[in-house]
């Protein structure tokens, strides 16, 4: 039975309409506007005169392909209902969205006689979009430039730490560094001077670019004492922070410092001292010996109290020299130095050689740590 409205049905009915928040627009079959709400008329620009009769092709932008709106002609006609988002252009030429629902109204006989559509304007939530759309290009623009010049950054600390191990008669060394980033804040040099053999290593605190930065300038402080004739542990030590305090900033950084000199037997002594720095190992048969040597990191005061010592290396002795990041375990949110799983696997890797020992112990220290997010470093050295 079909259902009919009174007439305050009818007055309710064409109140919400009049008062809808949405546009409403209703045209016969061929598309010739019979009816528009005031919000059509607020949102277009176009009186309720001025839009009975045209077509609502008044409206197009010229934004969307002819396939677009024979889409919706197609589907509309076969009587099903149409939903979609116009770019279309206000009376004044302002583009503005809108999302559409077109209707096929058919009468009593089941024959569609016209269409309604019903629009929402979501202009401002494009305008949005667009804005989103464009800052994220933006970001990732950015995030290239940044990208490039950080491989950049990358390459430059590369040459600065991989320059080429010097040749020593009656040394092997092997070396080792793992930027936790891009690049990173571990340092180190080696250098023969006349008969003896430098060698320093520095861990600054934290990691990328301002880090790797630092190293730059470790990289010409070191030179820059060397060739000025200062080799001597203590002196090297004092006068790299004595030049580097100023400009630190709060910024400090672990080192450790060794001169090795080789002796009339065959062996050699190492002397050396330690800033902060993890203690060096050296392997002497089954035997494993940690080199204390106390001292605080650079940077944090101007006048440092330095303990210098001295060892006898033989042949056969493997000395170790590494960064914190090898070691360090979180444990429960804290860090944690496991030196007990490094010389256990500096014993355990003592029949292998050098350059196939170094990578087989960083693959086993740092396996037990889930979370790496330090650099690593390691200098391997053995008396041959």
């Amino acid at each position: 039975m079909k259902k009919t409205l009174s007439a305050i049905d009818q007055a309710v009915l064409i109140r919400a309409i009049e008062q809808s928040p949405a546009s409403i627009v209703i045209t016969d079959t061929r598309g010739i506007i019979q009816y528009v709400n005031p919000k059509f008329e607020s949102i277009t620009g176009y009186s309720f005169t001025e839009a009975i009769g045209q077509n609502p092709r008044i409206l197009k932008s010229g934004h969307q392909p002819k396939e677009f709106y024979q889409n919706m002609w197609e589907t509309i006609l076969r009587g099903e209902v149409w939903d979609g988002i116009f770019h279309n252009k206000q009376k004044n030429g302002s583009y503005f969205w809108e999302h559409c629902i077109i209707a096929p109204v058919a009468d009593e006989h089941g024959n569609v006689t016209h269409f309604v559509a019903i629009k929402e304007d979501i202009t401002e939530k494009k305008e949005q979009e667009e804005a989103l759309r464009k800052s994220e290009e933006e970001l990732r623009k950015r995030n290239d430039i940044i990208n490039k010049d950080l491989e950049y950054a990358k390459r430059v600390q590369q040459s600065i730490i991989n320059t080429p191990i010097p040749e020593y008669p009656g040394i092997k060394i092997v070396t080792c560094y793992r930027p936790y980033d891009f690049v990173g804040g571990d340092f180190y040099t080696i250098k023969k001077i006349n008969h003896d053999l430098a060698v320093f290593m520095a861990d600054i605190t934290g990691h990328g670019v301002p880090a790797a930065l630092f190293s730059s300038v470790l990289k010409y402080a070191t030179e820059n004492l060397w060739n000025n004739g200062i080799i001597q542990p203590d002196e090297f030590i004092h006068q790299l922070n004595e030049k580097l305090f100023p400009i630190l900033g709060g910024y400090y950084f672990t080192a450790l410092y060794g001169l090795i000199t080789p002796l009339l037997d065959g062996g050699f002594k190492l002397t050396y001292t330690r800033s902060g720095h993890p203690y060096p190992i050296v392997l002497s048969g089954d035997a494993i010996s940690m080199l204390d040597s106390s001292g605080i990191p650079l940077g944090i005061e101007k006048n440092l109290k330095l303990l210098v010592k001295n060892i006898e290396l033989k042949k056969g002795d493997r000395l170790f020299l590494y960064t914190d990041g090898l070691i360090e375990i979180d444990i429960n949110n804290q860090k944690d130095l496991r030196f007990d799983i490094l010389t256990k696997e500096i014993i355990a890797t003592k029949q292998i050689a050098l350059h196939d020992a170094v990578p087989k112990i960083i693959e086993v220290v740092t396996s037990q740590n889930k979370t790496l997010d330090d650099d690593i470093a390691v200098i391997a050295l053995e008396i041959c």
